[in-house]
């Protein structure tokens, strides 16, 4: 029978307690520039509850000093992970301080202060936050002309390029990313807007002589054509086509495990529980690399295991995910309530780990002191207060 604090983790759960993403300012002198640099790398709500197993994709966006530019990209982003079409990630915003100079070249010799400052010097200082090897580079306008020529230098280093309506030095771009033998062209990302005089008209213009002129090169590409939209515009709505498509597998990667009806039955019976475990952690990739299940995950799987009846499969789900999130406090509470009255010592552990993690990392929200005051009560009826 469930307790009444089950129930209240339910309600304060299903009320979006997940703290909001929180950005850091990282300051670091720049050997490629010659001066103190900053950046801002924006973490995911859940950050400060997963264990170093968890590696976030990176994601740089250039232009970092546009808010124009920066602020609907990010609301793109957040709103995607949201509804769990790409993984949570760490958005890590590059502003420049002469956008021209530190984006600008003529040629494609390696070398620019800006992608060894990105590819080295950044990446070191990020090495903290615990990256995984998925990263993304992206950028606007001449910005976007600058990630495809890092993404030229290091096709082994960036997993795809974003690249919203270039112009500058993009033929010789087109040449070079077309011969080379090293980048995938399927991890290019090209956009493009209206071909109207207000919208992207020169941009367009250029875009589809090269279209014409290199048909191979554009075919083995990914692009987006956004007809209606002006230059300004067009990473808005072209944003959400690219991480889509970059992360196209990441949405439905679970979808064979615990299925359920329209009434939340299960459609087929599980397995064991460690043979159930072995199918999560087979799933948990993106492309090459592991990706563990992220906290809704662990919930959504585990629950509907709980709900059909089946508390060891459920079980062993919180357990995987205290090992990827040990200090979210609710995989404690039900792991509470699935051990209490088989092994009330490791159910006892479970409600002090959850009511020590309430005090210690949660910061005020409404609902937590109701919590907390739930789990005394627990406590006192179990004598274990």
């Amino acid at each position: 029978m469930k307790t009444k604090i089950f129930f209240l983790l339910v309600f304060l759960f299903s009320a979006s307690i997940i703290p909001a993403q929180r950005t850091d300012t990282l300051s670091f002198y720049s050997e490629a520039f010659g001066e103190q640099r900053t950046v801002y790398i924006h973490k995911p709500g859940f950050y400060k509850y997963k264990s170093g197993s968890v590696k976030l994709p990176v994601i740089f966006l250039l232009d970092g000093q546009h808010e124009w530019f920066i602020n609907p990209i990010l609301s793109d982003i957040k709103y995607l992970q949201y509804t769990h079409e790409i993984p949570n990630a760490l958005v890590v915003v590059v502003p420049h301080k002469n956008r021209n100079d530190e984006c600008g070249f003529s040629g494609l010799q390696p070398g620019m202060p800006l992608d060894i400052f990105i590819t080295e010097e950044l990446t070191r200082a990020l090495t903290k936050y615990n990256p995984g090897e998925i990263r993304i580079i992206a950028g606007h306008s001449f910005s976007a002309s600058f990630a495809l020529y890092a993404y030229l230098m290091h096709p082994g280093f960036y997993t795809a390029v974003m690249a919203h309506t270039p112009l500058h030095e993009l033929e010789s771009l087109v040449e070079a990313l077309g011969k080379t033998g090293q980048a995938d062209k399927d991890r290019i990302f090209i956009s493009t807007g209206g071909i109207a005089g207000d919208k992207d008209y020169h941009h367009r213009k250029k875009y589809d002589q090269l279209k014409s002129s290199y048909p191979d090169f554009f075919s083995d590409i990914v692009t987006f054509e956004a007809d209606y939209s002006a230059h300004n515009a067009v990473p808005i709505v072209a944003t959400p086509v690219f991480l889509t498509r970059i992360f196209e597998r990441f949405r439905g990667r679970y979808a064979g495990i615990a299925k359920t009806d329209d009434e939340y039955k299960l459609i087929d019976i599980p397995e064991t529980a460690e043979a159930e475990i072995d199918k999560v952690l087979e799933a948990s990739v993106i492309g090459d690399y592991f990706y563990p299940p992220g906290i809704a995950e662990i919930n959504g799987i585990a629950s509907r295991y709980a709900y059909n009846g089946y508390n060891s499969q459920a079980l062993e789900i919180y357990r995987l995910g205290i090992t990827y999130y040990p200090d979210y406090y609710e995989f404690y509470l039900s792991l509470y309530e699935l051990t209490y009255g088989q092994d009330s010592e490791q159910a006892r552990e479970y409600l002090n780990r959850a009511e020590y993690l309430l005090k210690t990392v949660e910061t005020g929200w409404d609902g937590k002191n109701a919590l907390l005051d739930e789990i005394r009560i627990e406590k006192v009826k179990h004598g274990w207060e």
